[in-house]
């Protein structure tokens, strides 16, 4: 259930009250990364590999790009919009790393080195617990709460739409990659859009035969 996950908006309000009351590096650290994966959508294994450089680039441009070459499977390069809360956490991120060269990571540990999944697989659930969060929690989660928010903001779209939006918003080469996220939903655990995909891709309880087909297309033409 939890790989299938994404952060419930009671979830992120939690995360936002408590660190409100935290201002130390650490905190204001993760909490921007938290953001920035929230309101970009990116897997973490291509957020870790961002430099310092490019994140100022991609802030003075309002758009972030990550070739094919450094994503899963090297399916297709990934564009991000960064605008509203991205741009802001990327700001906020930027801030932290001052004085540092463009070719330094953009979110390191208190030694200056990159931070390697692990890592922030583990502060995240460190910071869970504190929170009051499912300890369960993994980094994809976000991916999956910006996806579910799309979903949410395109109800009243074509299903075939949502999904061609979701796949170039996240990267994806197939769009049949996207259709998991149709059922997701940021209140329920159970998800809350499965109608969608049924508008997407009907049921179809008979078997249509090439004969068939020209038949109903030929009575349809006629």
């Amino acid at each position: 259930m939890s790989g299938n996950r994404c952060l419930l908006v009671s979830e992120e309000l939690a995360f936002r009250r408590f660190f409100k009351t935290r201002g130390d590096w650490q905190a204001v650290r993760d909490w921007a990364w938290m953001r920035a994966l929230l309101a970009t959508g990116m897997r973490i294994t291509e957020f870790s590999t961002l430099t310092v450089g490019e994140a100022m680039t991609a802030f003075r441009l309002g758009y972030l790009f990550v070739p094919a070459i450094r994503r899963k499977q090297e399916a297709c390069d990934l564009t991000v919009h960064l605008v509203g809360a991205a741009g802001q956490a990327f700001h906020d991120l930027l801030s932290l790393r001052s004085g540092a060269c463009s070719e330094a990571p953009l979110v390191v540990g208190r030694f200056g080195k990159a931070l390697c999944v692990r890592q922030y697989q583990l502060a995240l659930k460190q910071w869970a617990v504190l929170a009051g969060v499912d300890a369960g929690i993994s980094p994809h989660w976000f991916r999956h709460a910006f996806a579910a928010q799309v979903v949410a903001s395109s109800s009243s779209e074509n299903s075939v739409f949502v999904l061609a939006r979701l796949s170039r918003l996240l990267g994806h080469a197939d769009e049949r990659s996207c259709m998991r996220y149709l059922t997701m939903s940021r209140t329920s655990h159970s998800g809350g859009a499965a109608e969608m995909v049924d508008r997407a891709f009907p049921a179809r309880f008979e078997r249509m035969t090439p004969a068939r087909l020209r038949g109903e297309f030929g009575r349809a033409a006629a």
